[in-house]
């Protein structure tokens, strides 16, 4: 589950989930109207190149994007999901869409909802090589392990939230918002689905490491896999199709907005400034829809850089983390990146703001005592 991270660092409490959300932001949805987080749509991103796009990001609980790389000889795929049932499909379609043999699996970063799938890869195709940086072998092997027991723990609070959906009425007595029972319906929904599926996942890192940038040839095909430095996490990749400008940006670029829980903010900055200069033709995300234009990733650019300089600011004028994160304005952004949905709203409420504060700030901090060593 994701509040303070997406991947699952910090489980949400249902006081804690009350509290962020904007009881009159925009008008409630019906959430029997948003599909479920085991499902998800295959998109032809270019010729042989293919993205397995999962719902957007609403709960915790959703399973990153997908994508398979084609060549005239083998097949690269990026990021494997964390829903075992959902990885196999994605098995079964790769084998519809071409008979040549996935020789590689390349994780873009530690958060187990892009790499729980390893295994179902391994077991497809034994031969395959498992791809990543030192830092995201490192965060599989320390760090996704506990994952297992964050996910088991979130029961209690899905109990409480039942109750509550079942009476209609918050623990005060006080009648429940449209608003908290959209959000607290999906996350019960979601939960359910999602539990029983993620419990069967084993962790399996990386077999094949890099720190720098490498190119793989599947044959009339070549791929770039490049670490910009720290960014999300202390070591993400990002993919580049050079034939078909195609790039792949793990969770160096998310939507309905980033999560920055465990990230660098200056390095990141930095790497979208590369991803930028690319100039690709599309930008497969890491969770959310493909993108045909830099726009979105300017956003995202704009926001991590007003959120690193009011964090500087605070630090500055000596004010703790609880007075900058009741100081910094967010309005204009919440406005941009949700566009009046409601389930966007809380998912920028919940996943950036109160989290990107937080880390924004403890940079900062060491920045001001001394440069910040990686």
């Amino acid at each position: 589950m994701r509040t303070s991270h997406r991947a699952g660092l910090g489980t949400i409490t249902a006081a804690a989930l009350l509290c962020s959300l904007p009881l009159g932001a925009a008008a409630a949805q019906d959430p029997a109207k948003l599909e479920s987080i085991l499902t998800y749509r295959t998109q032809k991103v270019a010729e042989g190149i293919y993205a397995f796009i999962t719902p957007e990001e609403r709960s915790g609980f959703q399973s990153g994007n997908s994508i398979v790389i084609i060549g005239d000889d083998e097949v690269l795929v990026v990021d494997s999901g964390n829903i075992p049932s959902s990885t196999r499909r994605q098995i079964q379609e790769i084998r519809r869409l071409t008979n040549k043999p996935v020789r590689y699996l390349v994780n873009t970063h530690w958060h187990p909802d892009h790499n729980l799938g390893n295994g179902e890869y391994r077991a497809a195709f034994p031969g395959i090589t498992v791809i990543g940086t030192s830092a995201t072998r490192a965060g599989i092997l320390e760090r996704v392990p506990g994952y297992f027991g964050q996910m088991t723990g979130f029961k209690s609070t899905d109990s409480l939230m039942r109750i509550r959906l079942a009476t209609g009425k918050m623990r005060d007595g006080t009648p429940m918002s449209d608003t908290v029972r959209v959000m607290w319906t999906l996350v019960t929904r979601d939960y359910a689905e999602f539990l029983p599926e993620v419990l069967t996942a084993k962790p399996l890192a990386p077999n094949f490491v890099f720190d720098d940038s490498l190119t793989i040839d599947l044959g009339g095909r070549q791929v770039k896999v490049i670490r910009p430095g720290r960014g999300n996490t202390g070591g993400d990749a990002f993919l580049y199709v050079p034939d078909a400008k195609v790039l792949i940006t793990g969770d160096l670029v998310t939507l309905p907005c980033p999560f920055p829980s465990t990230a660098f903010f200056g390095d990141w900055i930095a790497a979208l400034d590369r991803l930028i200069a690319l100039g690709a033709g599309a930008i497969v995300p890491g969770h959310g829809a493909v993108q045909h234009d830099y726009g979105y990733l300017k956003l995202v650019r704009e926001l991590l850089a007003f959120t690193r300089d009011r964090a500087r600011e605070a630090v500055r004028k000596g004010r703790t983390l609880e007075e900058a994160d009741k100081e910094i304005n967010f309005g204009d952004f919440i406005r941009r990146f949700s566009g009046g949905d409601i389930v966007r709203y809380d998912a920028f409420d919940s996943f950036y703001r109160h989290p990107a504060v937080q880390r924004a700030y403890e940079e900062a901090k060491f920045e001001s005592e001394g440069p910040v060593r990686g």
